[in-house]
Formats: C-alpha cells, structure tokens, sequence
C-alpha cells in the first residue's frame, strides 16, 4: 500500500485550502493510506473527511514545541512509513518533519526534498498546491474546498439558531467582524450599518459571529446597531461555528479563516479585502464576491503594526458593500 503524507501547519484558513489538493491525491490514489500533518489548533476542521485515513497533530504552541513535540511527531511520523509525503507549507521545520518521516519522495521547496518545487507567480494558494502535486504527476484541476460535517452538526446548529428565535425559513445573513489581524477588520460602525440594511430591506435575520477573543466586538457591532441582531461568539467552537455558518444564506466577512470556512460549506460570500493577498486567498466562484481598493502598499507585509492609516479597509465605503449584498440576495431570490 502506499503510504502518503501531507503536511499544513499553519494557521485554519490555510488548511482549509488544503481540501482541494487533499482529494485530487486521493482520487489519484483511491486505495493509498494518507495522512495529514496538521497543527493541533487547526486540526478539527480536516475531522470527518473521507480522503484522509489519518489526522496528526502538531502542537505548535507546546513549551518544548522545538524538541519534545518535534521528537514526538518524528517518532510517530517514522512508525507510519511513509514512501511519499508533499510539503505544502514550504517551511524549514515542516521541510524537517518530512525528511525525518523517513519517505523516500519528498516534495518541497528546500535542500532536504527529493523533488523541489518553487512557488511560480502570485496565483491563488489552491494552485500552489496544485503545483506540487503536479511535480509528482498527480493530476489537480477543482479549486472548490470542502468541509464535510456529520448529521449531528447540522441539528446541532440548527437547535442553536432556533433556539435564538429565528424560524428556519427566515433570510439569514451571517456577519464576521474580526480577523487574526487588527489590521485587515472593516470598521464596527460599518457592519452595524449593513446590518440595519439587511433588516430593513430584506427583512433579514443578521447573525453576528466571533470567536473567543471577539466576544466583545461582536457585542459592539450588535450595540451599534438600531436594529436587532444576534450575536455567537465566545462559545462556538469551530466545527459549530462551521455548521452555524452553514445555515445561513450569505456571510459577510472579513479576510480570515472563517471566510474559506463559508466557501467549504458552500455559502455564498462577500470578504472585504485589505492588507492581505487577494489573489492569493479569495473565495473563488460565481458565488462569491471580494471587494477591495488598489493602495500602493497592499499587499502589505503580514501581521505588521507599522501601518498608522488602514487606508486600505478605510477605503471600502459601505455604500459599495451594500451593492454587492443586494445584488447577490437578489440573486439567491431569483434562483429560488
């Protein structure tokens, strides 16, 4: 049997766009044992996808994280044997970890790998995937990413938005004011604004998301608001978040990890860009939409706090936001 292992440790947002490479190799090796490499805090959102035998966490916030859980995975990784394992982090630890797997293919970037791919372009980070794949005559073509979550989940969130007050029949419109990154968060004024839009125009049920961190946020956006809205944040954990998400018929969000979380559960989208790589991280298809304003310094140097202005997000005027909800509500409506 082959063995194959796949290695993302970074942050949630970026192992979702692992999904579409994770089923081009196991369509391509449909009887293959494969493994993904994950880190522990990003892990739950791989649970319940039928393309992977095996999920390995990798705690990268553990205190001795550069030698006993280094030692630990390495442990693990060679007791698996595996004879092919693809980098897709492109990073000197993941780089190690997969040299030290013991596979005798080892695709990468750096000087340890057997075949060495570099990064071509700025393109979307679901063909840079590809692009290593492809190194090793794996055929990769469908960029649509994939969470796959149980029955259990789906009634979960459903008693959950029930349980708020809204009837499953109502027009629900789910709202994402944080982000990893100060930096790339849209103005709470401004999600309040939309928010009163939505329940005043399409008479929508607006649901405002966070996570545990952005409790407080979310509370400030519902606050801002003259209308009422309802806020989840604090105790969701992420595949509830996911299947709450879900739910809802649009999602207006932020550049972060849960925008790719509503493009995998297959809900429409409309992500307001900023300091981040559109190219590289936007939701792709006719039914998401991103919005941004060219600035000469986006995109700009990740998780910096050098920027004074945010001239980027400041940019992003609620007028044109609106535009882009109404147009794409409107269009669900039609389709029904």
């Amino acid at each position: 049997m082959k063995k194959i292992l796949l290695i993302r440790l970074s942050s949630l947002g970026d192992v979702v766009l692992t999904t579409p490479a994770i089923r081009a190799v196991r369509t391509h090796f449909p009887d293959a044992y494969i493994a993904m490499l994950v880190a522990k805090q990003s892990a739950d959102v791989l649970r319940e996808n039928p393309h992977l035998n095996e999920i390995i966490s990798f705690d990268r916030f553990a205190k001795d994280k550069d030698t006993g859980e280094m030692l630990r995975i390495i442990r693990h990784l060679r007791e698996r044997k595996f004879t092919l394992a693809i980098d897709l982090q492109r990073k000197f630890r993941t780089e190690l970890l997969m040299y030290f797997s013991g596979a005798a293919e080892r695709v990468g970037k750096g000087r340890f790998c057997t075949v060495r791919v570099q990064e071509q372009g700025n393109k979307h980070a679901t063909a840079h995937y590809f692009d290593a794949l492809h190194a090793v005559e794996i055929p990769a073509e469908d960029q649509r990413l994939e969470l796959f979550l149980a029955e259990s989940e789906r009634l979960d969130a459903a008693k959950r938005i029930e349980a708020a007050g809204i009837r499953d029949t109502a027009l629900k419109v789910g709202i994402f004011p944080g982000a990893g990154w100060k930096l790339r968060e849209w103005m709470p004024e401004r999600f309040a604004a939309i928010g009163d839009r939505l329940v005043s125009a399409f008479n929508a049920n607006v649901l405002v998301y966070g996570g545990q961190k952005e409790t407080e946020l979310v509370q400030t956006v519902v606050d801002l608001m003259d209308a009422p809205a309802i806020p989840f944040a604090g105790n969701l954990q992420i595949r509830q978040l996911a299947a709450c998400i879900e739910q809802c018929d649009l999602f207006l969000t932020n550049d972060t990890g849960p925008m790719h979380i509503a493009a995998a559960v297959q809900t429409p989208t409309v992500s307001l860009f900023g300091p981040g790589n559109h190219i590289r991280f936007q939701p792709l298809g006719a039914m998401h939409q991103t919005i941004r304003h060219d600035v000469p310094c986006s995109p700009c140097k990740q998780f910096t706090d050098k920027c004074k202005d945010n001239i980027c997000m400041k940019g992003i005027a609620v007028d044109e936001v609106w535009q882009s909800i109404s147009h794409t509500l409107e269009k669900l409506s039609a389709a029904l």
